[in-house]
């Protein structure tokens, strides 16, 4: 197994935000790879431009026979799965520059985004042999996307930085006092340019900084983690659990993949 991340420089991180490398060959077994919904689309190359994705509590299973693709408007849980190896490479935006990249998205599930220029990236990163180049191919790559952030594109970029240092532990009554603006304004600007309403990102930020405290931290309590983050209602911080990760808290941690030790 080969998991492999990569943050880009100061300029780059503007519209994107990692990209990473996985590679499962056929003797490793299970091969698949657990996927949350982070709020911030994927540009996903997939090497065997065959396999499958599940996704919601009853696994309905969707084909994935695109060479590149990005997982728009399902439910929870979700996973990506190969009958033999399993090799992809992702480009993780910045959830604010999602609309720029995919406001025209209207079919649901694994759509299918593959142009002339995403295939030419495709053939040339998995023909590059190591891992480090794969990344440069991806910056030079992204370079060529590169624009500049109008003023609410900007706006939500401080917006989103600001909920990612307090991990989410922040309501919007706090951030319409601190950026002194309206709810419904910042509501609107948010799900414009995120594609994704404000409430539900600070519950997933909140969510997935609590998993990958947990994941470097297993000796911590549920309980206490759940009143660290804020939740002093079990049946809250297990329905905000839900929402994100498609199951129950203690569910997930008795099966966390090591996908998700690994890249947390």
């Amino acid at each position: 197994m080969i998991i492999s991340a990569h943050q880009p420089n100061e300029t780059l991180g503007a519209i994107f935000k990692e990209c990473y490398y996985l590679q499962l060959d056929a003797n490793v077994q299970p091969r698949r790879i657990p996927v949350i919904d982070d709020c911030c689309y994927d540009l996903v190359f997939f090497k065997e431009a065959s396999g499958a994705f599940y996704f919601g509590e009853d696994s309905r299973k969707v084909a994935i026979r695109s060479k590149v693709f990005t997982i728009h408007n399902v439910t929870p849980p979700y996973r990506i799965e190969a009958a033999d190896s399993l090799t992809f490479f992702t480009i993780k935006l910045q959830p604010w520059a999602n609309a720029h990249f995919f406001s025209s998205l209207q079919k649901s599930g694994v759509v299918d985004i593959a142009d002339v220029q995403l295939l030419s990236f495709h053939e040339k990163v998995f023909e590059t042999e190591g891992v480090p180049d794969k990344f440069s191919l991806a910056e030079q790559f992204m370079t060529d996307k590169m624009v500049e952030l109008t003023p609410s594109m900007e706006l939500v970029r401080e917006l989103c930085n600001y909920i990612y240092e307090k991990q989410g532990k922040v309501t919007v009554n706090q951030l319409s006092e601190d950026f002194n603006k309206s709810r419904q304004y910042l509501g609107k600007v948010f799900k414009k340019e995120v594609m994704y309403p404000l409430k539900k990102f600070i519950i997933t930020v909140r969510i997935l900084d609590l998993v990958r405290f947990r994941a470097k931290n297993p000796d911590v309590s549920l309980t206490q983690l759940s009143y660290d983050y804020g939740y002093f209602d079990q049946a809250h911080f297990i329905n905000d659990f839900k929402k994100v990760c498609g199951v129950k808290p203690l569910q997930f941690f008795n099966n966390l993949p090591e996908f998700l030790l690994r890249h947390a």
